[in-house]
């Protein structure tokens, strides 16, 4: 078994080597990951070369690292998922995607791609907006009334998540989805126990706090941070 993960890495941390060993730990004869280069979603520079990205998550679980096109690593969630769908097929050896969710819930996950993937679903989008309602919650309300659980939409997971089943489904490819639960810290919130996001973790490295930083990277991870910022090469 192959198992996929795509990802920015932007820096690795705990949660992100949790999602690595969780994969070995499903039985991954291999872990296989589709990585942002050097630019990623937000639309900056990553924090570290995708090199020594690369290499962090290597020394943390992973045996081959591709790299994601620019213009798919710098796209919305949907083509950020389809990107990284078709790259990981086109190896030709992949047979499982797996993914965090803040919900970990795959069958909620699916009945939330298919509320999304209905032809009613844009015409009661629009009623909406004509109604004054805003594009997002729009979204959500309409999703819900068409079979998706509650609140899957408001997650930035479990809408990452919901975009990889979408590309899934609309390439035909050919690998299974695991849903993994995404634990600790939220996406852009703050720390909690050993665990930090990556947004988190870019502020306190733009603000010198590189040692509160590193305390939240995995030991392998760390040590590639902590050389990269020594030879002057974290942009």
């Amino acid at each position: 078994m192959y198992i996929g993960i795509i990802c920015e890495f932007d820096p690795l941390h705990s949660g992100h080597a949790r999602l690595l060993s969780h994969a070995r730990a499903m039985g991954a004869d291999a872990v296989i990951c589709a990585m942002s280069g050097n630019f990623t979603q937000r639309g900056s520079f990553a924090a570290l070369d995708k090199r020594a990205r690369a290499e962090m998550a290597v020394r943390c679980g992973a045996d081959l690292v591709l790299e994601l096109p620019t213009p798919w690593a710098m796209a919305s969630a949907e083509r950020f998922a389809a990107g990284g769908v078709a790259l990981l097929a086109s190896t030709g050896a992949v047979s499982h995607l797996a993914f965090g969710s803040e919900c970990g819930d795959l069958t909620a996950l699916q009945a939330a791609e298919a509320a999304l993937s209905q032809p009613e679903l844009m015409p009661r989008i629009r009623q909406l907006l004509a109604q004054g309602m805003a594009y997002a919650p729009a979204r959500q309300q309409a999703a819900e009334e068409l079979g998706a659980p509650p609140q899957m939409l408001s997650r930035p997971n479990d809408i990452l998540a919901i975009e990889y089943l979408k590309a899934l489904r609309r390439q035909k490819a050919p690998m299974e989805p695991l849903a993994v639960l995404r634990q600790g810290a939220g996406h852009d919130g703050t720390p909690s126990g050993d665990t930090a996001s990556a947004s988190y973790l870019r502020t306190l490295l733009r603000s010198g706090r590189t040692d509160e930083a590193l305390s939240y990277l995995p030991a392998p991870a760390a040590q590639v941070l902590r050389r990269e910022l020594a030879l002057g090469q974290a942009p």
